[in-house]
Formats: C-alpha cells, structure tokens, sequence
C-alpha cells in the first residue's frame, strides 16, 4: 500500500508538504503543489478520507441539496460539483429535500441538525426553490451553516452563504432581442415554476426587450410552465390552438422549449420556418431535440464547480468569506430561430 512518506520521497518534500496539498491549505506553491499532485498519480496513491478527517477536523464533504433530481438543470452542475470535489479531494454527497420538510421551519432546522450530527459536510449548496425559500434562509443563518446558492434568488447574502448565478434577466432581455431582431413581434413567453426567483428575472428580461422595442406584452401569450418537457408540451398546444398564434416562443428552460417543438411537430407547425423557439440554459436536451435550440447558454459546470471551490476555500481559510460570483452567459444560436413567414 502506497503511504504519505512515499509520495514525500517521489517529490522530494516533506510529509507535512504532502498533507497541505492533501488539505487544499493555502500558502504552498503552485509548482509544489503540483510536484506533489503528480507523485500521488504516478505512484497511484489514494487518501483516506476519513484519516484525513481525523487530523484536521473536517469531514471533507459537499452535500447537495435538491428538490427534483430530473432536472437537467441540476444534473449539469451537479457534475461540476462532482469534478470539484475529485480534484480537491473530497466527497460530494446527494440529499433530497421533500416539500413537507421545506415548508416546516421547525422541520427543516431538525433534518439540518440530524445531517450535521450524521456526517457533518463542509458544506451545502443549495439549488432551486431552497436558494429562494425564506425558511432555508432563517435556518442556515441561525445555524450558521456554510452555504453556497446556485442560480438567481430573492434573499441577501449573509455571514456563511453566498451566490453563484448568472444574470438572467439581461439574459432573456438579449435572447428576446434576438427575436425581436429577427422581425418577431408576437412572442409568446412560458414562464416556469413561481416558487423559484429565475422564474420572474427571465419574464422582466422578457418584458422589458419588448417595451424598449416599443412593444407592450399580451398577457394571452404569457403561459404558467413548471420547467418540466409536459408543461412545455401542454403551454405550445394552447398557443398553437389560438386564432392569431404566436411567430415564436421563449419557453423559461430547455425542457419547457423542447415540449413546445413537440406540439409544433403535433401540429404540422414547421420550426423554424412557422415558429421560432428559443430556450433557456443549454443543457444536454438542447442539442438533442430536432430542430438544435437556440438558448442562453448557461455555465451550468462551472456553476458547481464555482461553488465547490468557494466552501473549500472558505473551510481551508476561516477568515476568508464565501465569496459570490456572476459568471457570463451567451446566447447560442442554432437551428430553431428564424424570420417569421409574414415578413
């Protein structure tokens, strides 16, 4: 069995050298760190976790907090999550939330104690609707529980949490301009689940493109959507149904996007040549679905990656404060956008 001392000796430093590496300590250099990194893959060296607890105190452990494991969404940046935790060596741990427990404060305070008792993680990071619910937000700052949240919320960042998102509202305000650009002025918009703040940030994107285009939003194009491929499916046969249909729709997530593509093809509505639909994210399903989707592009990996990097570095560094981040968009343009037939 491979030892400390050994990749010591591989890379000519000393054990303790070796264990700051292990630890994600700050003030080692980069060329060191990297020495060392290298002696572990050659010698296959493989550290135990929970000997390495035992010395520092630390469960080197990132558990995630989820409310639907079905989201594309949230099974992107769980993966960069995941590739985080590999390079820094530590585990990354999956814990559903039920929406009984998320509506009971006292419920909610006793599943955070009873997981803290259990494996007591490094730290959490919160996805949607947690990252917006007041109750999560009472809880984590009573308790002061090292949180990182991803995606866009209405609640402030405290002593022990932070942020990490993109700006959606420019975001959909740019992709409507897309549409608008292309000659759409009737633009249906899907919104999607109302107990996440992403929701309301991509419908002002939304609306505002269209009033600093002169346009006013008809609230008839403006259809609920729970960020799922059936509401998506249901809100494009409706829209579809109408007298005077819409040229394009902005569906609040990929997913939404692909059942309205769905119901075109139901139809016998050509997209893009009868219907523009753009999407929101540019998650797996986006490439998939036929015609490709034009969508915000979100980091999705990065995201995890991002958060993962902050609890690690703010556990490593006790003075050092979660630090949130925006990290850029872009608006990928494919096969499912075009000029509408009329103009």
């Amino acid at each position: 069995m491979v030892r400390m001392i050994d990749v010591a000796r591989q890379a000519g430093v000393s054990s303790k050298t070796v264990s700051r590496v292990l630890n994600n300590e700050p003030h080692v250099q980069d060329a060191m760190r990297e020495r060392v990194r290298e002696a572990m893959d050659r010698l296959g060296y493989v550290p135990s976790i929970s000997a390495r607890s035992l010395r520092s105190r630390k469960s080197f452990t990132i558990m995630l907090l989820v409310h639907d494991v079905r989201s594309a969404f949230v099974n992107t940046v769980q993966f960069g999550a995941l590739r985080a935790c590999q390079e820094l060596g530590y585990h990354l741990q999956l814990a559903l939330v039920s929406s009984a427990t998320l509506e009971s404060e006292k419920g909610l305070q006793n599943w955070f104690e009873g997981t803290l008792r259990s494996g007591q993680p490094d730290g959490f990071v919160l996805f949607p609707p947690m990252a917006s619910n007041p109750v999560v937000e009472r809880v984590v700052a009573r308790m002061k529980i090292a949180a990182m949240r991803v995606g866009p919320h209405n609640v402030p960042d405290g002593e022990h949490s932070a942020t990490v998102t993109i700006d959606d509202k420019l975001a959909a305000y740019q992709m409507t301009e897309h549409l608008l650009e292309l000659g759409h002025k009737r633009i249906a918009f899907i919104r999607g689940k109302e107990d996440q703040f992403a929701t309301q940030a991509r419908y002002e994107g939304y609306a505002q493109a269209l009033g600093d285009a002169g346009l006013s939003v008809d609230k008839r194009l403006v259809l609920p959507g729970t960020f799922d491929f059936e509401s998506g499916l249901d809100a494009g046969e409706r829209l579809l149904k109408r007298k005077t249909p819409p040229t394009a729709v902005f569906a609040a997530n990929d997913d939404m996007a692909t059942g309205v593509i769905m119901a075109a093809h139901r139809a016998g509505v050509d997209v893009p040549k009868d219907l523009s639909v753009v999407g929101f994210d540019d998650s797996e399903v986006a490439l998939r679905t036929w015609p490709a989707l034009t969508t915000v592009r979100q980091p999705l990996e990065e995201l995890g990656v991002a958060a993962v990097n902050s609890l690690v570095s703010a556990k490593n560094t006790p003075e050092t404060r979660l630090a949130s981040a925006t990290l850029p968009f872009e608006i990928i343009l494919r096969n499912s956008t075009a000029a509408p037939r009329e103009s």
